[in-house]
């Protein structure tokens, strides 16, 4: 069944009621972590940094970058196991580092660096924009850089957003497979992506407008509204039955270790 953006947008908001203690702290965990590790670059650089220190610290930046996708695929798998009535628990965060580490490893590389080539007219553009000034020609060349990068970029993620969740359901499947599964489960259903896409627009301004506090709700939120897609698309939502409030309520468990 094919689900509007509105109703998979109602189911995901359904699937966090009452459970948002672990994707919360998923969440904090997975972007706490690479800020701590970058602190020490970032101080030891200085105000003005040798073109060494530079490169070292644009070099840290994007391993960090690529650290902060690997504990983002972590995320994905605790909601994907709350969603599926699993046990899932903060510890699953760094499950990407555990087991089969190299295919996730590939997998954030190859995506981030398909993102970057995307965005290299805007870059391109910007860079010119910096040595000849802003005259008109400039400014309109810049312009018409940054669209075809917002193109490109939203064209690609529209093709490929769901690979990390194939790849955390297929333990035996390659990067590749994975990017040309996610393009082929994505035919004819790119218009209901791009709705959710637009529907997180008006997170983004609530997490600018809170200084980031409401990220905390927003992130774990548009996480689910993905798996909620991805399992609306792959027809196992279908199968997931109905939560029982009055029952989870009423029983404890440990949801951190």
């Amino acid at each position: 069944m094919k689900r509007s953006s509105r109703e998979i947008r109602r189911i995901a908001r359904d699937m966090l009621n009452n459970r948002y203690t672990v994707p919360m702290g998923a969440f904090v965990t997975a972007g706490l972590i690479p800020a701590l590790i970058e602190i020490p670059f970032s101080m030891s650089a200085g105000d003005y940094p040798t073109t060494t220190q530079l490169i070292i610290t644009t070099a840290a930046r994007f391993l960090l970058l690529l650290i902060g996708q690997m504990l983002s695929i972590g995320v994905f798998l605790v909601q994907l196991n709350m969603t599926r009535k699993k046990p899932f628990k903060l510890v699953q965060v760094f499950q990407p580092f555990r087991e089969r580490t190299d295919r996730y490893f590939g997998a954030v590389l190859l995506y981030t660096l398909l993102v970057l080539l995307a965005g290299a007219p805007a870059i391109a553009g910007t860079v010119w924009f910096s040595y000849t000034g802003p005259t008109a020609a400039c400014v309109a060349v810049l312009i018409l850089s940054c669209l075809l990068s917002i193109f490109l970029i939203v064209a690609f993620m529209l093709n490929y957003q769901l690979i990390y969740l194939f790849l955390l359901d297929d333990p035996q499947m390659k990067v590749t497979a994975a990017f040309r599964a996610s393009r082929r489960l994505m035919k004819g259903n790119k218009q209901r992506l791009l709705s959710l896409f637009v529907g997180f627009l008006g997170w983004g301004g609530l997490i600018v407008c809170s200084f980031g506090i409401a990220a905390l709700w927003a992130v774990p939120y548009m996480t689910q509204v993905l798996i909620t897609f991805y399992l609306d698309c792959t027809e196992e939502l279908d199968r997931i039955p109905v939560r029982d409030y009055g029952r989870e309520s009423g029983s404890f468990i440990n949801p951190f270790f």
